[in-house]
């Protein structure tokens, strides 16, 4: 009787390491595993990577925009491409946070990223432009033809986007349409707010 407890106890004992060790490891993958599922969003802060981009529109004689030029104002990317639904229902909202927040230190970047192969017109600088006329985008857009800037930031979706603080560090990062008054606008919102009254 006695060796029958003894031996459950250590069994037991043994499963609750094992557990323990199993549970250790869901932990570590659910963290390594920084993107959320269903939206594509994370929120670990890490620096934010320098894009290189060379062809740029809505710029001051075409230059590029470095985000080290940046540091010091909160920046949005979206990355985006004309053709895609989803990213030009989101517009409007960049629109509006452009309008509403650039004077109190956001920069809005759009990372034009064709989805489809050059003979389509994407990669086209005066399409760009046509676009960006046609929905009253004001902001900076580069062309990211051969996508070097979206898989800088591991970007999987279109639209995509990055917000990143002050100090060139990215702070959130999501994917999907949103639209002017909706939650998710609401909460991209909010996350503007939050940056931008920090220091």
């Amino acid at each position: 009787m006695t060796n029958s407890i003894l031996t459950l106890t250590v069994a037991s004992a043994i499963a609750l390491v094992g557990a323990t060790v199993l549970d250790s490891a869901a932990r570590a993958r659910l963290l390594a595993q920084s993107r959320n599922p269903l939206t594509g969003e994370r929120a670990l802060v890490q620096p934010a990577p320098e894009w290189r981009n060379t062809s740029w529109l809505n710029t001051p004689d075409a230059k590029p925009v470095r985000l080290s030029s940046l540091r010091g104002r909160v920046v949005l990317l979206n990355f985006w491409t004309y053709t895609c639904w989803n990213c030009t229902g989101a517009l409007p909202s960049l629109v509006q946070y452009d309008r509403q927040y650039r004077d109190q230190g956001l920069t809005v970047i759009g990372m034009h990223c064709p989805e489809f192969p050059p003979y389509a017109g994407e990669h086209d600088k005066a399409n760009v432009a046509a676009a960006l006329r046609q929905y009253h985008i004001e902001y900076p857009n580069a062309q990211d033809n051969d996508h070097a800037t979206w898989n800088l930031y591991d970007i999987q979706y279109w639209p995509s986007f990055v917000l990143i603080d002050r100090q060139g560090r990215v702070r959130y990062q999501g994917a999907g349409e949103f639209h002017v008054g909706d939650a998710t606008h609401l909460e991209w919102d909010k996350r503007i707010r939050k940056l931008l009254a920090e220091e």
